[in-house]
């Protein structure tokens, strides 16, 4: 069974300092699909885009207010089983200390840097950034299908001088 995030799954972004990534979700095995079970569809541009704003304005929110429990429910229950909310605040922790805003995203289209793909684990990966000022945030995101919606599974996000 392949695992969810290894380092050639998910390359890291250049960021502001170096090794200044926070990586939600390290590994974990996700169960087998069954045989029956068709594959989930790849989602339009726009389902797309509702996705990435959906889970960078979430991590925004949290952050802002110190209080990852909205984030953590809205994600895959994968994920909510590795990840407490305590444990996400300390992930993005340099972050809050750097008073990264993220806010700005939404007045901008993200600029996807490959073509977004599901995964033999049935894993959706989009990877990409905004061209925000003075940072430029950029992204990689994966997401399960539960229950024919797609659920944030796994998060990186790398703040870079633009």
């Amino acid at each position: 069974m392949q695992k969810l995030l290894d380092a050639a799954a998910f390359p890291r972004l250049q960021s502001i300092a170096a090794g200044l990534m926070a990586l939600m979700l390290l590994a974990i095995p996700l169960p087998v699909r069954a045989a029956t079970s068709p594959p989930a569809a790849l989602p339009d541009s726009y389902q797309l885009s509702l996705l990435i704003y959906s889970a960078l304005t979430a991590l925004d929110q949290a952050n802002t207010t110190g209080n990852y429990t909205v984030l953590r429910q809205l994600a895959a229950p994968a994920f909510q089983n590795i990840n407490s909310p305590d444990a996400l605040a300390a992930l993005f922790a340099k972050y809050r200390r750097q008073r990264v805003v993220l806010a700005p995203i939404m007045l901008y289209q993200p600029t996807l840097t490959q073509p977004p793909e599901i995964g033999a684990d049935g894993v959706l990966r989009l990877k990409g950034y905004f061209a925000t000022r003075p940072l430029r945030i950029g992204f990689e995101l994966g997401y399960q299908s539960v229950d024919g919606v797609w659920k944030l599974i796994a998060m990186s996000i790398a703040p870079s001088q633009a």
